[in-house]
């Protein structure tokens, strides 16, 4: 029977990178909910300096990092019956990642992202194209053996259904990590009744803000833009640790036994080229210190210390710490 340390759940896309310095930010005061807007010359060609092609997606992003950290770790994800599923295969190969729980699927094609970056400021805009990730279907789990699952977002309409497979393995104790997308955040009280089972929950500060507030109406703004409030409700609703991402501010936690830790971001902004991975770069970080220290404190400092790192090379995972723990 084959045995991991971590098995990661979710996306897996090619990523196709460029920069432009003919795209402008333009702030959008009359709609709250986008507030910037990228803007550029309708029916304009724009020539391209270079291009950057990676391999991405929360579950191989994360995969990729806690690999270089050691860890025995191997995706469960879905991709197409075409030329970039070969790629992925071969880039795992490469990495020396198992590539055994990989679903090839003949019908959907592998997902794909085109990433748009500022120039001026380094931020990015994403299309993606999800494709075969959004079929993924949980397999074999009684096929291997794992300490961990990491669960990045999940796309599939039937994501419940999915999810609910790889709760019920805490009864093998099997311990789980969870970092939810858009699709959980709309269904909140499906994500609520998951979070018994988490072992360590992981967010940003905006998408805590919006499951806290969606569930419970009567908070003043001022409670919602306290930190340690957010991790203390999101506790109450069942799991064992609480991680809230803070982009520049840095991290912010708590664990089982009610203690607090903050730790600010350590990035040098002059140095940052790019921002995208940088939330799987602290992930995976963060998992790597739980599987190979087994303790918190030190495994968010991981965290903390991957993710600035990452900002400084183009990609999700060319910046990311290569240390054998």
């Amino acid at each position: 029977m084959k045995q991991f340390e971590v098995v990661t759940f979710g996306s897996a896309v090619k990523d196709i990178m460029f920069y432009s310095d003919d795209v402008f930010v333009i702030k959008n005061k009359k709609n709250v909910k986008m507030p910037e807007v990228l803007a550029m010359e309708y029916g304009a060609k724009f020539p391209i300096e270079d291009v950057f092609v990676n391999y991405g997606g929360g579950a191989m992003n994360t995969a990729v990092g806690m690999k270089n950290f050691g860890v025995n770790v191997a995706p469960m994800i879905n991709v197409g019956r075409d030329q970039v599923g070969q790629e992925m295969f071969s880039y795992l190969k490469q990495q020396k990642i198992p590539t055994s729980l990989i679903n090839v699927d003949k019908e959907y094609k592998t997902g794909f992202s085109i990433i748009l970056s500022s120039a001026r400021d380094r931020e990015h805009t994403v299309f993606t194209f999800k494709d075969a990730s959004n079929h993924l279907q949980v397999h074999s789990l009684r096929e291997f053996k794992t300490k961990w699952f990491y669960v990045s977002s999940l796309t599939n309409k039937d994501w419940p259904q999915e999810f609910d497979k790889i709760a019920r393995q805490t009864k093998r104790g099997v311990k789980i990590a969870w970092n939810p997308g858009e699709i959980q955040l709309r269904n909140q009280r499906t994500l609520i009744n998951f979070l018994s089972s988490i072992e360590v929950l992981i967010m940003n500060k905006s998408e805590a803000i919006e499951l806290v507030s969606g569930v419970k109406k009567r908070i003043s703004k001022t409670q919602l833009n306290n930190s340690k409030y957010l991790l203390k409700e999101i506790q109450e609703f069942g799991p064992r640790k609480v991680v809230i991402t803070q982009g520049a501010k840095g991290v912010i936690a708590i664990d089982e036994n009610q203690h607090y830790f903050l730790y600010p971001s350590t990035s040098n902004t002059k140095r940052i080229v790019d921002t995208v991975g940088a939330g799987d770069a602290f992930s995976s970080g963060l998992m790597a210190g739980l599987v190979k220290l087994k303790d918190f404190d030190k495994a968010l400092q991981l965290g903390i210390k991957n993710s600035a790192n990452v900002l400084y090379q183009v990609g999700a995972q060319n910046g990311l710490v290569k240390i054998k723990l």
